[in-house]
C-alpha cells in the first residue's frame, strides 16, 4: 500500500476547515475532478454516513460510493470506498496553529481488487498531482476575504 501524503496551512480555525471539507456539496469547489457529490443523509456528519462522488477519470466519469470511518469535528475525517475495483481510503487530520490557523494533513491510499490492482497504479499517479493542487485550491477558497 502506497500512501500519498500532502499538507498545507490554512488561516481558518480547525472547525471552519472541518465544516468545509466535510460538506459534500462543496467537494467540487476544491477537488476539480469531482463533478458532483452528495451524502446520505446530507446534513448529518458521523461515522457510518455514506456518500458518493461523480469524478472525471481517464475514459469518462465514474460514480464512487464511500462511507465515513472516522469523524471527530474539528480534528479528523476519514472515508473509504465501499464499491468498485479500486477503493480510495482518505484521512484528513486538522491541527490548530496560532490562534486561528489550521495545519491540514491529507492522506490517501488505494486498494485494488482483481484488475483494479493495475488501475490502482494509475490512481496513485493521478493523486500525486491532484492532491497538492486540491489542497492549494482548498486554502484559496477558505482564505478568501469576504467583501
Amino acid at each position: 500500500m502506497k500512501v500519498i501524503e500532502c499538507s498545507t496551512e490554512i488561516a481558518r480555525t480547525p472547525q471552519e476547515v472541518f465544516d468545509y471539507v466535510t460538506d459534500t456539496a462543496r467537494l467540487p469547489e476544491w477537488q476539480p475532478s469531482v463533478e458532483e457529490a452528495g451524502a446520505e443523509p446530507p446534513a448529518i456528519r458521523q461515522v457510518g454516513m455514506r456518500g458518493y462522488e461523480v469524478r472525471r477519470v481517464p475514459g469518462g466519469t465514474q460514480k464512487m460510493r464511500w462511507e465515513v470511518t472516522e469523524c471527530a469535528p474539528g480534528g479528523r475525517w476519514a472515508v473509504e470506498g465501499i464499491e468498485g475495483l479500486v477503493r480510495a481510503h482518505v484521512a484528513i487530520s486538522l491541527l490548530p496553529v496560532d490562534p486561528t490557523g489550521t495545519h491540514v494533513d491529507y492522506r490517501i491510499w488505494f486498494e485494488g481488487r482483481g484488475i483494479g490492482k493495475v488501475i490502482r497504479l494509475m490512481a496513485n499517479r493521478g493523486a500525486r498531482t491532484e492532491i497538492p493542487a486540491s489542497l492549494a485550491l482548498l486554502k484559496q477558497r477558505l482564505e478568501v476575504v469576504d467583501t
